[in-house]
């Protein structure tokens, strides 16, 4: 035993448990999670915004128009 080491220290992790150990890789996957919500966020707000101009030039026809249901 070495002198300068203190028996009721705990050994530091072997490398196959920090590789086993999921809180690493939760923080990306939350951060994913945000990013991808904030963009879609984005986009909603985008297409909203084009409508309101688009009425508010004075136009009518400015709700687009879904043709994937028709036969």
């Amino acid at each position: 035993m070495d002198p300068g080491v203190d028996p009721a220290a705990p050994e530091p992790p072997e490398d196959d448990e920090v590789r086993d150990n999921p809180f690493g890789l939760l923080p990306v996957i939350v951060l994913v999670v945000l990013v991808a919500g904030g963009l879609l966020i984005a986009f909603r707000l985008r297409d909203a915004s084009s409508v309101q101009d688009c009425v508010s030039s004075g136009r009518k026809n400015c709700a687009p128009v879904d043709t994937a249901n028709t036969p």
